[in-house]
């Protein structure tokens, strides 16, 4: 039996912008329905944050992805178990007011996991945990130790592993319990890692300019061999062109920046002509955005390859560059800037 495992969808994101709204659209009607139809798969696992806001839904956001994902499922008579994940919730200190439930109770196909305990997924006997708060912290950990199944599947804040690049979790919790599962598959961090038998399964889409060259997308797991098999979302929402005069961009090459975020990383422009003509090609194409980046004043070799100037982690950890305990002092803004992002 195979399970489509998928995690932190975050429908609505980046305050419904529509250039999102149309790469999903993009990415779950020709990508993931078509391998689900080839693959005859019935089941699909959620691994929580299947919105992006807590304290509210955009109608139409919703809309699209009930047109785009949750009926051609229904349609199809594929079930969909759902966890909760830490932005499905509108209180941090309990799971009982929700979004899951709230905007899909029309979906008789949908089963929303609120307390841990174990279900029958692909013929396997399945441990899955919601997202883990004060309400349900004491229940949770009991039912971990207590199970006698070899998969575990939740919506964990692990220590050891990256939420962002660069960065590892050291406050969230204790990895050991799950020793005992054969295989943990967790959402939570966007970034794809896999430690011993835990595996973070990473988002399906890009979302931020920190996620400029990595992989996102979805897993099919097979219960009878216990493999885990990822398919990569071939949709990519960000992209940078380093210029130089030799640059020569081809008419394809253009057009397949449609719907991207793109920079322009200026490394050399003496024909000024030149540059002004291939600014004018991107202009006219049908890109989300366009930043032109030529501030001399950076070193680009220096900056980190991904040279992110506006990104706020570059930003802050620019500001802090001069001081004594500078990783230190990073390190704690690196943490309160991702607590920011639950808000």
């Amino acid at each position: 039996m195979k399970v489509l495992l998928i995690t932190d969808q975050h429908f609505g994101v980046r305050n419904d912008n529509q250039h999102y709204v149309d790469r999903y659209r993009k990415f779950y009607t020709e990508t993931v329905l078509p391998l689900i139809d080839k693959e005859g798969i019935t089941e699909v696992l959620c691994l929580g944050d299947t919105f992006d806001r807590r304290k509210g839904v955009n109608f139409s956001s919703l809309e699209a992805a009930k047109e785009m994902w949750f009926r051609p499922l229904e349609d199809r008579g594929v079930k969909m178990t759902m966890l909760l994940g830490n932005h499905d919730i509108y209180f941090k200190n309990t799971l009982r007011v929700n979004s899951p439930e709230l905007l899909l109770g029309e979906f008789d196909n949908i089963e929303i996991i609120y307390c841990p305990g174990e279900r029958l997924i692909g013929g396997k006997k399945m441990m899955l945990v919601p997202w883990i708060c004060d309400e349900n912290r004491e229940a949770t950990w009991e039912a971990i130790q207590d199970t006698d199944a070899d998969y575990c599947m939740g919506h964990f804040e692990l220590n050891g592993f990256d939420p962002i690049p660069g960065y590892t979790m050291t406050h969230g919790d204790d990895p050991a319990p799950f020793k005992k599962f054969k295989t943990v598959c967790t959402g939570h961090y966007h970034v794809k890692s896999t430690k011993s038998n835990i595996s973070y399964l990473g988002n399906p889409c890009q979302l931020y300019w920190n996620d400029y060259g990595q992989e996102r997308g979805f897993h099919i797991l097979n219960t009878k061999t216990s493999k885990l098999k990822f398919y990569e979302n071939p949709f990519k929402t960000f992209h940078k062109i380093y210029y130089n005069d030799d640059i020569n961009l081809t008419p394809k090459q253009i057009k397949d920046l449609d719907g991207m975020y793109v920079k322009v990383i200026v490394e050399e422009k003496k024909d000024q002509v030149k540059f002004d003509s291939v600014v004018r090609r991107l202009q006219a194409a049908d890109l989300a955005d366009l930043k032109i980046i030529e501030d001399m004043s950076y070193d680009l070799d220096d900056v980190n390859d991904d040279v992110e100037i506006e990104d706020t982690l570059t930003i802050l950890e620019q500001c802090v560059s001069d001081f004594e305990n500078k990783e230190g002092i990073f390190k704690i803004l690196k943490a309160l800037y991702m607590e920011a992002q639950e808000v």
